[in-house]
């Protein structure tokens, strides 16, 4: 084994580290994502089953909360994307946040299986990389004797 096959090895590992810290970055936001979607659904619950006039607490976020009285429109406004608000049916807004959700989780349940699979590389390199050590080492003891 030569010095340079065992360099190449450890900037193998450096470059899957780096892949698996952008996985887990990523899982996070996505995970994020979820909650806020989540907490987008229960308010939207919460709502729907208030009564008119009754005063209600908004979650701003942040753990900050506005107080809101219950009104006859049971609409609200969403954004749909690149900026675009658009008023629509709560119904509708939680059928949206449904289908959001389950497309959180199939990203999610990717980037887990991704991150597995770069951390079985990782540990395949690091077994690669103490072999080719080993190796390396041999000659030089043998040398010495």
């Amino acid at each position: 084994m030569s010095e340079n096959q065992l360099r190449q090895t450890i900037s193998a590992i450096d470059v899957s580290r780096a892949q698996l810290d952008n996985v887990s970055r990523q899982q996070e936001v996505v995970r994020a994502s979820i909650e806020e979607n989540l907490r987008a659904k229960d308010t939207l619950a919460n709502y729907v089953n208030a009564k008119e006039d009754e005063e209600i607490l908004i979650p701003a976020g942040a753990g900050i909360f506005l107080h809101a009285k219950v009104g006859r429109n049971r609409s609200c406004i969403a954004n749909i994307g690149a900026g675009v608000m658009m008023e629509k049916d709560i119904g509708d807004i939680k059928k949206l946040l449904d289908e959001q959700i389950e497309e959180l989780k199939k990203a999610a349940q990717q980037l887990d299986e991704q991150g597995e699979k770069i951390g079985v590389a990782i540990e395949e390199l690091s077994k690669d990389a103490r072999e080719q050590y080993l190796a390396m080492q041999q000659p030089t003891k043998m040398k010495g004797k």
